[in-house]
């Protein structure tokens, strides 16, 4: 049930809230976890009341408001090349590697293709338990990432636009699988409200030929990358395959700086 300010008080830093119900205002304490000690100053604009059955538990969600912050006048940006063998890769030599988001990956898409083969009542609720496990994993892996991310020295992080990518299907059932299940949006929505909340940048540049192009000389060549390889035919340039993708990421969101409100100190 979702309240407004006139039917739910919410007084964040006493922990207390009072309700409106059909029998007078009900008066309640909740507790906050620490993670979330910053954001008790912000206004709140709405709030919204959810029960739990099977634990048999009331949830009191918030949403808050608070002013854009001063966006930094420093200007140092960060490629980022986002991929399923690496999760991110950083055009400052960082690599977050999805090894274990694979292997956990993997174990659920097996045991998600056995029980939905048997069609049971209780494969089905055993199989959208696994769900909103593997969900969390993912997201709890997403958030430490982007986390690391943003904190970082960087002022401006820049991404490739993924939203007009289209996948072939000649690339086989498989890799389309993986593709489509990796949360490539959801990492960059956490890089962004992490980044704008230190008053950062987030830019998205054109992802085309970021794979092929050669962050040192700009020779544009299909063959140029081998699996994770990448070799430039034209100057010998040899460097991993996703760095090379982070650094000509990093590079397009240089060139990108002219067309935005920005100003170096």
């Amino acid at each position: 049930m979702r309240y407004n300010q006139r039917v739910i008080t919410v007084n964040l830093i006493r922990g207390i809230a009072t309700v409106a119900s059909t029998k007078g205002r009900i008066k309640t304490t909740f507790k906050i976890p620490d993670c979330y000690q910053d954001y008790l100053t912000w206004k709140i604009k709405s709030s919204t009341i959810s029960y739990d059955k099977r634990s048999k538990t009331f949830y009191l969600h918030v949403s808050l408001e608070h002013p854009d912050p001063e966006l930094t006048q420093d200007i140092k940006v960060l490629g980022i090349d986002r991929g399923i063998v690496n999760i991110a890769v950083c055009s400052d030599n960082t690599f977050y590697n999805s090894k274990k988001v694979k292997n956990t990956r993997a174990k659920h898409a097996h045991l998600r293709k056995e029980l939905q083969s048997k069609g049971t009542r209780s494969a089905k609720r055993t199989l959208k338990k696994f769900s909103g496990r593997e969900r969390r994993f993912v997201t709890d892996v997403n958030h430490c990432i982007s986390k690391q991310i943003a904190n970082s020295e960087h002022t401006v992080f820049a991404l490739e636009d993924l939203s007009k990518i289209r996948v072939q299907k000649r690339r086989g059932k498989q890799f389309c699988r993986k593709l489509n299940s990796w949360s490539f949006y959801q990492l960059e929505q956490f890089i962004r409200y992490k980044a704008e909340t230190l008053g950062k940048h987030v830019l998205l540049v054109d992802a085309r030929y970021t794979s092929q192009k050669c962050s040192e000389c700009g020779h544009i060549y299909k063959r140029n990358r081998e699996r994770y390889l990448f070799r430039c035919r034209k100057c010998g340039f040899e460097l991993h395959a996703d760095l090379n993708a982070s650094r000509n990421i990093a590079q397009a969101g240089i060139s990108c700086l002219g067309r935005l409100p920005l100003s170096t100190s």
